[in-house]
């Protein structure tokens, strides 16, 4: 799973595979660099106590220099190599923590309806870390502790092959206890991973809802529900950790009887004069650092484990399918603003039943046309098909004459703009806000404020368009945050601009506002009300009644209402009370 994993990394991003193979090179150089201490160690010895050698201090001396300056060179390295391996694992946390964030807003509004923001936020910002932790330990741990295992294995054959087989043996037998711990873990790292990831979700969804949580006094509830799940975690990250104890006992005696049977093979031969003292020495420091490097991988073998579920869900962002593709290509641009939908029918993943069914209807240039019907009869459907936050199941949509999906987003999106219900605004000033994504001066801002009767609010504020709205916009009404959306759409210039329940919501006074914006508008744009409220629309060109996803009747206001059908009755019982 680790490898898997590691390999879906490695395809994140180019730089990602560059660094590995850098680092990896760099990796395997230092610990070549490291035996050449202990080798020139084992020289000095065998001349300072074989008499055989006869070795005078001043042939020596230049022995001790050289083994100075090996460890002087080892530091040097090590420094040299550790700061090359930082600055391009920060590289590498930037790329693909950055390009991890693009995915996620390139991701269909699906993908985000399915996922609380607090979960996806948490896979992304663990992720990355974790992904620059698990090559940390790769790159400066475990493929050093591999590196020099292996150099001391060929050098242990090189001094005597029963050196050589007796590390060869306790190896595997160390390495089965690895994996057989890692197994045994596998369930309770699930478990906890999973727990974690929807803690983290709960907490930021409660948060990013406190004013509802206080409303009604759910405080309690929020932290019992916090706390049972942050308790389920905890249960299952302690698990982990005691079954992971208990086989490091096993893993640790290998490694201790390993240690005792090299060093007592090694004293034997040097009794038996087949290796020097000088050799006893090096099997020694090698074999030691060889075994305690052993001990370090369990230690690193077991993080990487834990690293492999963020890793894994860090990877499930990415592998994540964007159904709805954008044209970045096509130079095709929205210049008059007609809507045709031919024959569309749509229907949301979740659902059994169509959105839209065989939905076919023209509206031209400047009209204003009104989409009107029952709650979840299909109308806000319309406005994430015309945007293209997802594409019909059936039929075509085309905007002046040509299909949604030859269009570039950027072109698409760029001539039509929203005026929702649920004004989305960010923590941001007002000018800010209403020029969001938009190079626009002072006084372009003022203009379309006024147009969208913003101006007179705004200016009461003591910092005037630099006064900062909250998150979501929490520190203006739902009328202010109506009027700077409708601001904000005008500042695009669009082509085409739809009031999705712009109204639905508002007092009269903030209503009439937004009417009084619509007039202005009209004959200027093609405009798309989407309205429940029937009162709302009686000045429109043409209206468009839905009723199931089916289109129902078509005409003005008048020659709806004299044909006495769905409208008409729809529009009676509205002005009763008994229908929204």
């Amino acid at each position: 799973m680790i490898l898997n994993q590691a390999k879906a990394v490695l395809n994140l991003h180019p730089s990602v595979k560059q660094f590995f193979l850098s680092i990896s090179f760099l990796s395997m150089i230092f610990e070549l660099v490291k035996l050449v201490p202990p080798v020139v160690f084992k020289i000095i010895l065998d001349h300072a106590v074989d008499p055989a050698m006869a070795t005078s201090f001043a042939i020596v001396f230049p022995l001790i220099a050289a083994y100075g300056g090996s460890l002087f060179l080892t530091t040097l390295i090590e420094v040299i190599f550790t700061k090359i391996a930082e600055k391009r694992m920060r590289n590498v946390e930037r790329s693909i923590t950055l390009g991890t964030v693009e995915k996620l807003l390139a991701l269909d509004v699906d993908y985000h309806q399915e996922h609380m923001m607090g979960t996806s936020m948490s896979r992304v910002l663990r992720g990355s870390w974790k992904i620059v932790d698990l090559f940390y330990h790769v790159m400066l741990t475990l493929f050093p502790a591999i590196f020099q295992t292996t150099f001391t294995l060929i050098v242990l054959f090189i001094l005597s092959w029963q050196l050589g087989l007796v590390f060869l043996i306790f190896v595997p037998i160390f390495l089965f206890f690895l994996v057989r711990g890692a197994v045994l873990t596998q369930e309770t790292r699930k478990i906890y991973h999973k727990n974690y990831e929807k803690f983290s979700g709960l907490a930021t969804q409660a948060v990013a809802n406190v004013r509802t949580v206080k409303d009604f006094d759910n405080e309690a509830f929020e932290g019992k529900r916090t706390k049972t799940i942050y308790d389920k975690y905890l249960t299952a990250l302690l698990e982990r950790i005691r079954i992971g104890l208990k086989n490091r006992t096993f893993e640790d005696g290998v490694i201790s009887v390993a240690r005792v049977l090299t060093l007592i093979l090694a004293v034997q031969l040097m009794l038996n004069g087949t290796i020097t003292a000088g050799s006893l020495v090096l099997v020694v420091t090698l074999s030691e650092k060889a075994f305690l490097n052993l001990a370090r991988v369990y230690r690193v073998y077991y993080q990487m484990q834990d690293i492999e579920q963020d890793v894994h869900r860090f990877n499930n962002i990415h592998d994540a399918p964007i159904n709805v593709q954008d044209k970045p290509s096509s130079k095709k641009k929205i210049t008059k603003g007609t809507i045709e939908f031919a024959h569309v029918s749509f229907r949301y993943e979740e659902n059994e039943l169509d959105a839209l069914r065989n939905v076919s209807f023209t509206i031209e240039s400047r009209q204003t046309v009104a989409i009107v019907g029952r709650s979840g009869s299909g109308k806000s459907t319309m406005t994430k098909l015309l945007l293209r936050h997802f594409d019909p199941n059936d039929g075509t949509i085309l905007v002046d004459g040509t299909s949604l999906s030859d269009y570039s987003f950027k072109n698409l999106r760029g001539s039509i703009a929203v005026v929702s219900q649920d004004v989305e605004l960010f923590n941001d000033t007002i000018a800010a806000n209403i020029a969001y994504g938009i190079t626009a001066s002072k006084k372009e801002i003022l203009r379309v404020a006024k147009l969208a009767h913003a101006h007179e609010f705004i200016s009461k504020f003591a910092s005037g368009y630099d006064t900062l709205v909250g998150e979501r916009g929490v520190k203006l009404s739902g009328g202010q945050k109506q009027r700077l959306a409708i601001a904000r759409a005008l500042l695009r210039k669009p082509k085409i601009l739809i009031f999705d329940e712009a109204t639905s919501s508002l007092d009269a006074e903030s209503e009439k506002y937004i009417h009084d914006s619509i007039e202005k508008l009209q004959g200027k744009v093609t405009l798309l009300i989407i309205a429940h409220r029937f009162a709302t629309i009686a000045r429109a060109d043409r209206i468009i009644l839905l009723e199931e996803g089916e289109v129902k009747e078509i005409g003005t206001h008048d020659q709806l209402l004299k044909k006495k059908g769905i409208f008409a009755k729809l529009r009676k019982l509205q002005e009763l009370g008994d229908v929204d």
